[in-house]
């Protein structure tokens, strides 16, 4: 192949930056297309799923996939793009640009345009892939979009004109032409595209559609490697396209390799306690994951047991022992907090490095949150930005290390990963670069843990999300201590949708109870399962609506010697809590613990929690210590109190916080007992519930009037009644009583006061309304990777993961010498330096003092992900007296105008308006 193609510019520097100034066009395209198919022919599952679907061979297959990756970026032919650097543009031109062949589109749009307005019309009239092309055509559109889509988005829809005429020149076209029939060449096209014959235009465009979702995130991920300068050097003379092919491929290889997202061999053959070597007798849920039949089809379980029963250690091992038939490469746990996510990295990490050969992008060598660090650093290495301010397009460097920057979504690249649920469920959201969390998912078994957390948004979402992976072939496991039967039947038939079948109806109530269903027998398999005599206890329960009652409990608690945990529902009560004990208690023996706390110092938060009251504590580290938490210690932290008091809160979650109430079997003092056979010296575990006051008939503001700041958060007033109602036994016994509480208050025939009915009908409405956006900013796996009418919806921020008040990143900083440091001071600073915060409580900081100031500010945001265009920055300044403070804006409406706000911030109570609101969100 000596064809010499017309020269192009299709990566630039900088004009004052040293080397060379560009990178030929056709030279990068088949960077990425190398990339790609190295990724493809390394990553034999992926592989075989697309060969499978297109019932074509391997050869055929990487052959068909670098063709189109050599395609994604057309658009940059365009004289509308390369005159983006006029310099450039007559160097290879020889000429000046046409101003009127201005960039005011994206090259990715571009592309999918002059495929749609021209290029796609040659193809159709030339047979580019034999005599089937032209009755294939709307298949052969599913590939261009989903190259054209690498950034992040599929193209926007034609915008109704000639785009071959208004961006590209005559030259350009003629371009386009020379290098996309050298690409045919070169990937053997017309012989290639033969297996297209074997279906018909109907079945190719569908079996397209659905595969284009995956390839769309093989075009990111190779768009991201291929313009990796550490390993794809500019290169401005010309090669034979064949030479320059094999180079590039070789280089794509070791990307790959020094990329670690490839799968790794997992070890066979290995035992439970091989996996877990600090337990010493499995629970029954645990033998029941070592023992049951096990096949390498897709499949879902769903693991209903006690908190304490090891559901995590279970699903793990039943994952192993997936992996190892077949069925999976890896795992990805959902879990539905940030907190709950952190917990559950130290008890995954030791399981990791014993499940997979060794390798060294895979290998988490150190402890803790460094081990977590150094894991992430190991996925994608980052490129150096070109940073040329010249051009419009972010560059693909700058796009990977924007998305990099959030470690959360680097987890799903991980062959084992652990982060919370929102990065499965912006997978089928109208989200940037959810065709990448997409691929990451591939091959993994789903592992969602506390599946009950999820409100009637996240469910239909997360149903959305068990269908693409099921049409995947990935499989799932689902954990819960307290799942209503009706979610538990939804989930499941959203899983056996994406395999094509409808499931039997769910039978068994019993409990603990493991579910499971596979696609090759449609049947359901129900299981009771034993639970392990050291969680079968009964929790006795005080119902109080006295404050100072629950202040007296407390003290004298803590006077014999206790260690005491008061959940409250919203960060206001957990402040006002800690301010009541604040001078009553000496500073080290009390504790304040929510989500309002920049990362590093929430991190300490959980670190020190675990270490006094974790599995490992003493009663030295114990005793007479109080924590005033919100919700972050209710789920998936293993911790311990010897009295726990709780604002009343739904009975879901009031078994979740009983499971920290006396949770390892320790003796009178609180040391832990580890004998065989031992039981718990403490007395009988005791739980204070504080709620309003009881009544058989409730008024509509029942909950409100004792609880205004609690009030939205919980906002099914009559779920709260019903379980205070449940509570006036005095006790309940888990497991025996778990499916009859939980039945009784969210099923369907749980009765609900006259006081309450108004309010429960509007909860659901909003629950129905919930369930319809959810399905509405869902995608649809059916059309394929294409955009749609609703252009604006691409983005987090327009089709959100979770509903609710909406939120923000936050990132917290410090004035110090002129210049705008981030709060935390460590590695990984400014990602340590945030929390989530509502948007109608901080906006956006006060405006600077002067020029210098301003100029700091703006320096600052260079640093943050996307350039800090989706968060608030906020910079707090020393005052005299050693408080740091700011002034920021509060978001406006039109109920309520902006307001200018004084915050504090502080390691010992977090983030606080300094006059604090009426109202407040939970955590």
């Amino acid at each position: 192949m000596t064809q010499k193609l017309s020269m192009y510019w299709g990566k630039a520097r900088p004009a004052h930056v040293d080397g060379p100034q560009y990178h030929l066009l056709h030279h990068h395209c088949l960077d990425v297309a190398a990339v790609g198919f190295e990724y493809l022919s390394l990553h034999k599952e992926l592989t075989s799923y697309f060969c499978n679907v297109l019932r074509c061979s391997q050869e055929v297959w990487l052959n068909w996939a670098a063709f189109w990756l050599s395609l994604h970026d057309l658009g940059k032919f365009s004289e509308a793009f390369q005159s983006q650097r006029p310099d450039l543009f007559e160097l290879l031109q020889g000429r000046a640009p046409n101003p009127e062949k201005s960039y005011t589109e994206r090259h990715d749009s571009l592309g999918q345009w002059l495929w749609s307005d021209w290029l796609g019309y040659r193809a159709m009239d030339e047979n580019w892939f034999g005599p089937s092309t032209g009755t294939h055509i709307s298949g052969l559109d599913a590939w261009m979009r989903a190259v054209t889509g690498h950034h992040g988005q599929p193209p926007k829809v034609d915008s109704g004109s000639e785009p071959s005429h208004d961006f590209f020149s005559k030259k350009d076209k003629k371009a386009v032409l020379e290098f996309a029939e050298a690409m045919r060449e070169l990937f053997c096209i017309e012989q290639t595209g033969e297996f297209l014959s074997g279906l018909d235009a109907i079945e190719f465009e569908h079996r397209s559609q659905s595969l284009s979702w995956l390839f769309a995130g093989v075009a990111v991920l190779a768009d991201w490697l291929g313009s990796n300068t550490e390993f794809f050097t500019y290169e401005v003379q010309e090669i034979p396209l064949k030479t320059y092919w094999e180079n590039a491929r070789q280089k794509a290889r070791k990307a790959l390799k020094e990329a670690g997202v490839l799968p790794v061999p997992i070890k066979k053959h290995l035992t439970f306690f091989d996996l877990l070597p600090k337990i010493d007798t499995p629970s029954p849920l645990q033998r029941w994951a070592m023992e049951v039949k096990i096949t390498s089809e897709p499949q879902i379980h769903l693991l209903e047991d006690v908190t304490g029963a090891g559901k995590t250690e279970a699903a793990l091992t039943l994952a192993y022992r997936m992996m190892e038939a077949g069925a999976a490469q890896g795992f990805f746990i959902g879990l539905p907090t940030m907190s709950t996510a952190n917990a559950m990295y130290d008890r995954v990490a030791s399981i990791y490095r014993t499940l997979f050969d060794s390798d060294p992008n895979l290998v988490l060598a150190h402890g803790n949150r460094t081990l977590v660090e150094s894991f992430a650093a190991s996925i994608l290495p980052p490129d150096q930005a070109e940073g040329d301010a010249e051009q419009s397009d972010d560059t693909a460097s700058a796009r990977c290390a924007a998305w990099l920057a959030d470690h959360n979504k680097r987890a799903l690249l991980a062959q084992a990963g652990v982060g919370t649920i929102d990065q499965a469920l912006l997978a089928v959201l109208h989200s940037k670069h959810q065709s990448l969390r997409l691929l990451g998912l591939f091959g993994k078994v789903l592992i969602v843990d506390e599946v009950h957390a999820c409100d009637a948004y996240m469910q239909g979402v997360l149903e959305v999300v068990l269908e693409f992976h099921a049409r995947a072939g990935g499989s799932a496991i689902l954990l819960s201590a307290t799942l209503p039967a009706r979610m538990k039947q939804a989930l499941l038939n959203a899983y056996a949708r994406g395999r094509g079948l409808t499931p039997p109806q769910l039978q068994k109530t019993d409990y603990p109870l493991v579910t499971s269903w596979r696609s090759s027998s449609n049947e359901i398999v129900e299981q009771s399962i034993a639970t392990r005599p050291a969680v079968q206890r009964t929790v006795y329960v005080e119902y109080c609506s006295e404050q100072s009652k629950i202040i007296e409990v407390i003290e004298n608690a803590l006077s014999s010697g206790r260690c005491v945990c008061w959940i409250r529902n919203t960060v206001a009560d957990a402040m006002d809590a800690y301010a009541l004990f604040a001078d009553r208690l000496p500073g080290e023996k009390l504790t304040l613990f929510h989500a309002r706390f920049g990362l590093v110092d929430r991190l300490a938060k959980e670190d020190l929690t675990l270490e006094l009251f974790g599995s490992s504590s003493t009663a030295e580290q114990r005793q007479g210590r109080l924590v005033i938490a919100t919700q972050v210690v209710e789920q998936s932290l293993d911790v311990d109190f010897d009295l726990l008091i709780s604002d009343l809160a739904p009975i879901d979650r009031l078994i979740q916080r009983a499971g920290r109430l006396r949770r390892h079997i320790r003796d009178a003092q609180g040391n832990r007992l580890n004998s065989a056979g031992a039981s718990d010296q403490r007395g009988n575990a005791v739980m204070w519930v504080f709620g309003p006051e009881w009544s058989d008939e409730p008024t509509a503001s029942w909950f409100e009037s004792a609880f205004p700041k609690a009030s939205a958060v919980y906002p099914d007033h009559a779920q709260l009644w019903l379980t205070a109602k449940a509570l006036r036994t005095g006790h309940f016994s888990m497991p025996f009583d778990a499916r009859d509480l939980i039945e009784g208050v969210f099923g369907d025939e749980a009765p609900v006061p006259d006081g309450l009915r108004h309010r429960k009908n509007t909860v659901l409405g909003q629950q129905f309304a919930d369930a319809s956006y959810a399905r509405a900013n869902a995608l649809n796996h059916a059309t394929g990777y294409k955009r749609g009418e609703v252009v604006d919806w691409w983005s987090e921020a327009k089709t959100p993961s979770r509903l609710g008040e909406a939120t923000l990143n936050l990132f917290l900083a410090r004035w110090v010498d002129g210049k705008i440091l981030p709060w935390a001071q460590r590695k990984h600073a400014w990602p340590y330096s945030t929390l989530r915060i509502a948007e109608r409580l901080i906006a956006k900081p006060a405006e600077f003092a002067d020029r210098a100031q301003s100029d700091a500010y703006a320096e600052a945001l260079e640093q943050l992900p996307d350039k800090g265009k989706w968060s608030v920055l906020l910079p707090f300044t020393c005052d005299e007296s050693g408080i740091w403070r700011v002034l920021a804006w509060t978001g406006g409406s039109e109920k309520r105008p902006a307001e200018l706000r004084a915050w504090q911030y502080d390691s010992a109570m977090g983030l606080r308006m300094i006059d604090q609101e009426t109202t407040e969100e939970q955590e």
